[in-house]
This record gives structure tokens, sequence and C-alpha cells, in this order.
């Protein structure tokens, strides 16, 4: 027995389109599809061995992904605590107008309740679809959600035509949300190829070129002790009833017509090898009583290009109570629990658990309160980490850029600066000149030798102030300290990062600060000859 823990932490919005809304919508699951996560490590399989189709006779892609052998379970919402919360039962109700009160039909038929009143709370799929229980208490979530506006365009000319324009929108789950699962492997020789697959993925979903199905996947140490449930399995005796509960969409067929049908209780009798009776009203038994749902599902087969052929299955929620006929040791409800019911086991349908309910009246209570939850950052290398690098200073000197206009536009200058044209003019053309490799030392050449050594350059570099300082000071100390042009440019913590371990930043670039400080001492003297050409009447 192998479990693989796995969390999907949504970097984008996620689209996992259900059957639902009208043609001109796509709305998604309030979770994540194990078909969507066996899709993934099927395409993660396919560019590790460099292969374009996969042979689906083969025996380790058939234990892989097709015959049930290896199981990828939904992955439902966290809640704040960072526990996988599980699809609320649809045996439980509240009485219309009084909401902190749950019961649940499935131990007991409340009588003094009015039918009338009866309010089922899964009946809200969309605002309570998850929830937890512990001890008498009970608390709903719902993953939030965000709806998009889109027009289709026309592929030649790049825009939405009288003939290709149609309006849709998407209903898909909001990013930065995080979802737990699990893989549960049979045999141990795949343990390390399927958790290194799970952290191969990187998308999930529909519309992935048009900014969905970003996610970043955290796969956990395996566990060999689990259960979907938090509590206890417990043995069943002879004569007494249990109460089964669907944790995921069930597909499974009449054994009689071969169609799809709602009643589980063949293909549990024979996955039990108990014989089993369903506890109905019919029979005069009304104590207990299931309450279930059907709903169709697709898909969609990568390889064919083809929609999958609708089915209906059971929905998630639905409860039923079975009376046993002959006792029901652990381990075949353990091995039920394990392997799961009906098909399309390998997807995630067919998750089921026996007297997950323990307690008739509940008391509803406000969830954990979530807290912002931090995006897994990826330790980047090869390419990825070249090209995050050039991304990362690209962000930081756009920020730079802006913070040298501010500088250079806020500065103090007399009108009319004594500094000639001339002098302004020479000193730029050799600024721009020693940008190109940060030469500091042609600029401070150039200073030595034609503004200190000669008295009548130096007295219009003296007499033309910076506010208060003289323009000649100012340029020796950008010269000679050329670290300190963050201080005047209030950058001296700036710093961009991308991932785990791509990281460019002010302090310590050396070169970056030779860069900035002649492009500092250029911008000042383009100020300055602006400042004598508006003098002089002409244009700004």
């Amino acid at each position: 027995m192998n479990i693989i823990p796995y969390r999907v932490t949504l970097l984008e919005p996620l689209l996992a389109t259900r059957i639902a809304g009208d043609p001109n919508s796509g709305v998604s699951y309030p979770y994540v599809p194990g078909s969507l996560v066996r899709g993934a490590a099927v395409a993660a399989y396919m560019r590790e061995r460099d292969i374009a189709a996969l042979d689906a006779g083969a025996d380790e892609v058939r234990r892989l992904f097709f015959d049930g052998r290896t199981r990828y379970l939904n992955a439902y919402p966290v809640d704040a605590r960072g526990v996988r919360t599980l699809p609320t039962p649809r045996s439980l109700f509240h009485v219309k107008g009084e909401e902190t009160s749950i019961y649940d039909f499935a131990l007991e038929t409340i009588y003094e309740v009015d039918d009338e009143k009866v309010q089922f709370v899964a009946a809200a799929k969309e605002s309570q679809p998850f929830c937890w229980m512990e001890d008498n208490h009970i608390f709903f979530i719902a993953p939030e959600r965000r709806i998009n506006v889109h027009t289709q365009r026309d592929r030649v000319k790049g825009r939405a035509t009288e003939e290709s324009g149609a309006v849709f929108q998407y209903d898909a789950l909001e990013e930065g949300q995080t979802f737990a699962g699990w893989v549960l492997v049979d045999e141990d020789a795949d343990v390390e190829l399927v958790s290194s697959l799970l952290q191969h993925i990187y998308r999930l979903g529909g519309s992935s070129n048009s900014g969905y199905g970003r996610v970043a996947v955290e796969v956990e140490a395996p566990q060999d002790v689990w259960r979907e449930t938090p509590n206890r399995i417990a043995p069943i005796d002879d004569g007494e009833t249990f109460v089964v509960t669907l944790l995921s969409d069930t597909a499974v067929r009449d054994p009689n017509t071969g169609q799809y049908t709602w009643n589980l209780q063949p293909a549990l009798q024979q996955l039990l090898g108990v014989e089993i009776e369903r506890v109905q009203t019919a029979a005069g038994e009304e104590e207990q009583r299931g309450v279930w749902r059907l709903e169709e599902v697709g898909g969609f087969n990568r390889a064919w290009g083809l929609p999958l052929s609708q089915a209906q299955v059971i929905a998630s929620g639905s409860t039923f109570v079975f009376r046993a006929r002959a006792a029901i040791p652990l381990e075949a409800i353990f091995s039920a629990e394990w392997r799961g019911i009906g098909e399309r086991r390998s997807e995630g349908f067919g998750r089921l658990a026996f007297n997950w309910q323990s307690e008739a009246r509940l008391t509803r209570v406000t969830p954990p309160e979530s807290s912002p939850i931090a995006q897994p950052t990826p330790k980047l290398n090869g390419v990825a980490y070249d090209t995050a690098q050039r991304m990362a200073m690209r962000m930081l000197r756009r920020e730079l850029d802006g913070k040298l206009r501010k500088a250079i536009n806020e500065l103090q200058i007399s009108k009319r600066p004594p500094i000639s044209n001339a002098q302004i003019s020479r000193l730029r053309i050799i600024a721009r000149e020693a940008l190109p490799h940060g030469d500091l030392a042609r600029l401070q050449k150039y200073v030595e030798e034609n503004i200190k050594t000669r008295r009548s350059v130096r007295d219009q570099f003296d007499r033309t102030r910076l506010g208060s300082e003289r323009l000649s000071r100012w340029l020796e100390e950008r010269l000679s300290q050329p670290e300190t042009v963050w201080n005047k440019l209030g950058a001296q913590n700036v710093s961009k990062r991308i991932g785990d371990n791509v990281q460019v930043s002010t302090q310590g670039n050396e070169s970056l600060a030779r860069e900035y400080t002649i492009r500092l001492i250029d911008g000042v003297l383009a100020r300055l000859a602006k400042e004598r050409r508006t003098e002089d009447g002409g244009s700004r």
C-alpha cells in the first residue's frame, strides 16, 4: 500500500470544464479532477520517454494510467489549517431559517421537523460543496471563482468578425488557492516514477494559452497509513445498518441491463463479498434513509481529439443506508475504500467511505480563518535560470529608470546657470562615450585635465549650483564614490526576485552603480542645457 500526497496551488485561474451552463460558457468543477492530474502525468511520462504516443497495451502504461492499479484521486480544497476537505454529504439538512443546527437523514429521521421546511445543505452546491466534520461540529467551505468574458477572434485577422465573433464566458477557479489529493499506488516499484511525474506537472485544464491553468504541484513523501476520512474503520456486525458516503462521482452499471444506474447495492455487495440490503422507506423502515443525485459527466480524449461519450454517474456526497446480512470484517471495508468502486477508478471516480457520519445532529461553526497562501517558489536552472535572470534585471532597470528621472527632475537648478553650453556639450560627449563600459576613469581624467587645471572653466562649474552644492563638488563625489548614486536615487535596497534562486539587487552591483552614475551625470547636464535654452527664449 503506497499513498502519495500532493498539493496543487493555482498560479493562474483553472478551467476544469464540466457539463453545465449554456453552450457559450465553460463552467469549472469546484475542485481539481483526478482525470486532469492523470492526463498531465501522461504528458509528463511521454516527455520523459520522448515518445509521441502511448502504447496502451504496454503493461507499465496500463498499470500507471488505465487499469486502476494506480488511482489519481481528486484534489479538494484545503481549509486554513491545510486540511483537505471532503464533499458535503447530501443527507445533511437544516430547517429553513435556522442554519445553525444541521441534521443527518442518513442517521435519523427528525419527526418534529415539518417536511416543507427541510432544506438540504448540499442543494446549495455552489455555496457549500465541501465540509469538515469533527465530533459534533461541522463547517462548510467553497473555493473562490472568477468569471471572465471572452470574444472569439478570427484566426487569420486576429480580431472578431461577423462570422467569427461569438461572446462566451469562463467560470473558473480563482488563482492562489490550494487543493490537496492523493495518488494510490498498488505496485511498490511505481512509487518513485509516479512521484517524479507529479513533480513535472506545470499546467492543468483548458485554455492554457489564454492565461489559464498554470499550477505548482508539491509532492510529499509517500505514506503507508491512510484513510480518506478522519475517523477509524470499525467492523460491521450481522444485521447492523451502515452508511456509505460517496467521496467522488461514481459510475456503476446495472448487472442485468449494463446501463449506468443509481443502485449501488449490486456493485457494493460484489466488492465486499457479503450480502447486504438497502434500508428504504418502502419497507416501512423510516428511521434512516439515503439521499443521492445523478449527474452527467463527460471528458476529452487527447489521443483521438474527440470528447468522450457522456455517462450518468452518482454524484459525490450521495449517501446510502444498507443493512449487513452477515458480518463485514475490517479487511473487507479497508479493501473497498482502498480500491474504490465502479468504473474510471484511475481518474478518481468511485471513492467511498463507510460510516463517515457518526452524529445525527451537528452544530454549524465558522470555518478557520484563512491566511494568505504563499505560492511555492521553484528553483530554476539551465535556460530557465538565464531567462529569469534577464527578466529580473529588466524589472530592476525599469524601476531604477523611474527613480532616475524623478531625481533629475526634482533637482533645484538656478535660472540661467553660469556654465556655458560648450562646457555642457563637451562633458556630455565624454559621458556618453564612457557609458557603454561604465568607464568612470575617462570622465575623471577629463575633469582633472580640463576642469580643475583651467581656472575659467573651473569657475563656471563652481558658480553653477545643484541646490546648495557646487556642480564641481557634486561631480567629484559622484565620480569618486559611484556607490552613493543609490542614495541620490532613493534606491538603496531595491531588488527583484524570480523563483527561489534568481535575485538581482542594487546592493554590491558595482557595474550597475557605475552605469547609473554616468547616466545621472548626463541627465543633470541635459537639465542644465535645457534651463539655459529656456532663459535664452528657446524651445523647451
